[in-house]
């Protein structure tokens, strides 16, 4: 081999070293300038977002639609357990129809329900006479039929204790002097009538009464 010969193919040697080198430089300034994320050889490249499985969601919609079943079914049954235990049974005893027919009773207690529908029985006014030594007594004011959005003011010597308020079943309680004029006023009728009842503490007495929209039952009290 020639001398000539040997140097050129050292010398080529060289050249490709120097290209590999440049080439594995070119490619770091690359992956740098890149953020990192060329792969080098070898590298399986960039981590690839899983796609979920279509059995997966169709598993997780299936748990959410049997949870919301099972809430669903809850909640109607505690719906059915209020509105039953809220709900006031009609008292249709002897007691009951006697106090229809006198229109008190002193039998039956506050909150007594008598109809399940609105029934116009008259208007009419009293004069209680009682013993007691209290100033105040207490009254008890209810709807004895259907709770059909019935308004009703109570008043004292032609002064209103309050506002205007719905009867219900629920008896509404208030204080009023043991001596002098009470007065219901109806206010709204809600349908067939305002139907209510009242009871005072001082003889333990219901009266079940009607009073028409815009005008008065009034309730003398007096003592002996």
């Amino acid at each position: 081999m020639s001398e000539h010969y040997r140097h050129d193919r050292e010398r080529g040697e060289v050249e490709k070293r120097e290209q590999a080198q440049q080439r594995t430089a070119d490619a770091d300034t690359t992956r740098q300038q890149s953020g990192g994320m060329l792969p080098f050889a070898g590298d399986s490249g960039p981590e690839q977002p899983v796609t979920p499985k279509a059995g997966g969601d169709r598993n997780k919609n299936g748990s959410s639609y049997k949870r919301f079943g099972a809430f669903s079914i809850a909640a109607f049954f505690i719906v059915m357990i209020v509105y039953m235990f809220s709900s006031q049974s009609v008292d249709t005893s002897d007691a009951a129809v006697k106090a229809l027919a006198d229109r008190t009773s002193t039998s039956l207690l506050a909150g007594a329900v008598l109809l399940k529908e609105d029934k116009n029985i008259g208007k009419q006014d009293y004069t209680i006479t009682h013993k007691s030594l209290s100033a105040d007594t207490k009254i008890w004011v209810w709807d004895y039929a259907a709770e059909d959005g019935d308004y009703v003011q109570v008043l004292v010597n032609g002064a209103p204790v309050g506002d205007a308020f719905m009867i219900k079943h629920k008896p509404r309680v208030l204080t009023v002097p043991a001596v002098g004029e009470v007065q219901i006023k109806g206010v709204k009728d809600g349908g067939g009538g305002i139907t209510y009842a009242i009871r005072y503490e001082v003889n333990g007495t219901n009266y079940f009464n009607t009073a028409p929209q815009g005008e008065f039952n009034t309730y003398t009290l007096q003592k002996e």
